[in-house]
């Protein structure tokens, strides 16, 4: 598998509407270093593990595999003990530490010279923002780590203003985005670290169609919003973009498959329109996709695809990950990341993650950034007998108007409903 390979692989979320789970499985790709191999498969394997935990019905769905998997490996990069295993089987990492961030470091070097050549916009950066309080705290292995096999910047920051270091981050974040991604991180975020750090990845795509559509024959058509219901009242009006050529396509047993390729010849989106769209999620893998590539043929195809553009928030991405066994990483009391700090007390207290996507006649542009908040656990205060309220046998309930002492609901407990 080429460059245009691996990189259709980091895009496909762009424009895939199915979910997957863990597949482990190596593909080809002569052009890359060995462990990029295998670097490549498992962001595959994470981006559809962690598509089928966002898809939900009916909502629109863009993220960036990438970004977050680049983000969390830095932050794999400080972990120890439990925490870097479970972060290892959730992010779907199988190389040992040091082969991991050298895979990495190939694959954002092989992005970024990708964005200097003159087709296509391409453009990924890496940055830590600590609190300059705790500045000599830092293990100076890491920092060696990040700025080696990241090309992480580093930035020491006054946590106690709040709110200009998050200007700060954001403002970083906006200038490697191109304005695409703004507010990633809050002030409440930076005061609810307590002084701890922020690990930021951004990304940035812009890229012409080969063949671009022309906006002449743009026109209004219907949209079913469900894949077998197609009645008035699943129709939305779009506007939607036409186009005759030859390019790669396929029909498959229960969906059909389109590539479209960008100037820059080391891209292109590939699109899976399938024939149902519910529980479609669970055929994609690395398996299903390599199929569908694999059955790919050059011939002439009318095509027509929505010109839209979303921007979107991954919600709830910390409950996703401990869905997908990472735990202790967010737990103040078993989290271990003592090879980023002396004397450790750092768990990650959130992450956030903002994507941005437009695909119209010229072409596509794309951007997505995450940040890993990781807090510092807060300083023991005295012993002291803790009473304790252990509802094990029938008790009384109330919701109540504290307003007014009104009570809106009352109950009585006493034992379990049936499932």
């Amino acid at each position: 598998m080429n460059i245009s390979r691996s990189i259709l692989i980091l895009l496909i979320v762009m424009s895939l509407c199915v979910g997957c789970a863990c597949n482990k499985k190596k593909t080809d790709t002569p052009s890359a270093p060995a462990n990029g191999v295998l670097l490549y498969s498992q962001t595959n394997d994470f981006a559809f593990q962690l598509y089928a935990k966002a898809d939900q019905d009916g909502k629109n769905l863009f993220f960036s595999p990438y970004s977050i998997s680049s983000a969390l490996s830095m932050c794999y990069g400080g972990a120890k003990g439990n925490t870097a295993t479970e972060m290892a089987k959730a992010l779907c990492f199988n190389l040992p530490q040091d082969e991991q961030h050298k895979g990495f470091k190939a694959l954002q070097q092989q992005l970024n010279d990708l964005g200097k050549r003159d087709k296509a916009e391409l453009n990924v950066a890496n940055g830590l923002f600590g609190a300059k309080k705790n500045e000599s705290l830092l293990l100076p292995d890491y920092l060696k780590l990040l700025r080696d096999s990241y090309s992480s910047e580093v930035y020491s920051l006054d946590f106690a203003n709040a709110k200009g270091t998050a200007k700060y981050i954001n403002t970083w974040v906006e200038g490697k985005t191109k304005d695409r991604i703004k507010d990633l991180v809050t002030e409440e975020q930076i005061k609810a670290s307590n002084d701890g750090l922020v690990l930021v990845n951004a990304i940035y795509f812009k890229g012409k169609w080969l063949v671009q559509f022309d906006p002449k024959k743009t026109d209004k058509a219907d949209f079913y919003t469900s894949s077998k219901d197609w009645t008035p009242k699943t129709a939305k009006t779009v506007q939607m973009m036409s186009l005759q050529g030859d390019f790669s396509y396929a029909e498959m047993p229960g969906c059909k498959v389109l590539e479209l390729p960008y100037e820059e010849k080391d891209l292109a989106m590939l699109f899976v329109l399938p024939d149902e769209i519910k529980g479609f999620g669970d055929q994609l893998n690395s398996k299903s996709l390599q199929t569908w590539q694999n059955a790919l043929r050059p011939q002439e195809v009318k095509v027509f695809i929505p010109r839209y553009k979303f921007e979107l928030t991954l919600e709830g991405l910390p409950d996703k990950l401990k869905s997908m066994g990472m735990n202790d990483a967010f737990s103040d009391l078993r989290a271990d990341f003592s090879g980023i700090r002396r004397g450790g007390g750092l768990y990650i207290l959130d992450i956030v993650h903002k994507a941005f996507v437009e695909v119209k006649e010229e072409g596509t542009e794309a951007a997505a950034a995450t940040a890993v908040i990781m807090a510092t656990k807060a300083a023991p205060g005295p012993e002291q007998t803790i009473p304790v309220f252990r509802a094990d046998h029938p008790f009384i309930y109330m919701i109540i108007h504290k307003p007014t002492n009104t009570v809106l609901f009352l109950g009585k407990y006493t034992t379990p409903p049936e499932k």
